[in-house]
């Protein structure tokens, strides 16, 4: 773990230098009028330096491979009479007492 986190502050040490050289060279574009290079050296300076910084909210809120459940197991559709899984293409409809129902399981 402090090996992936040493590698993440030398990316991010070298993307705040690599910002601030883009920021350099926009205001000299921009003391010399030449404006388009000043803008997209100046926006990439900006964005460059927002990404070094900004923490991300999914670094940490990444979980364990383990405890992740399929999402074919987690949203499978179950009949709330039989619980039986509804599988494509079977019969169902939802049921004023019960919810989903298999068509079978009306009859």
């Amino acid at each position: 773990m402090a090996r992936n986190e040493n590698v993440d502050g030398r990316s991010g040490l070298a993307k705040v230098l690599l910002a601030v050289g883009l920021a350099a060279v926009a205001l000299d574009s921009l003391r010399k009028e030449k404006r388009l290079l000043a803008a997209v050296t100046g926006g990439a300076a900006v964005a460059l330096g927002y990404t070094a910084t900004a923490k991300s909210a999914e670094s940490g809120a990444e979980p364990d491979a383990h405890s992740i459940e399929p999402i074919s197991r987690s949203r499978e559709l179950r009949c709330d009479i039989c619980g039986e899984p509804i599988v494509a293409g079977q019969g169902r409809q939802p049921h004023p007492e019960y919810g989903t129902v298999h068509d079978a399981c009306l009859e």
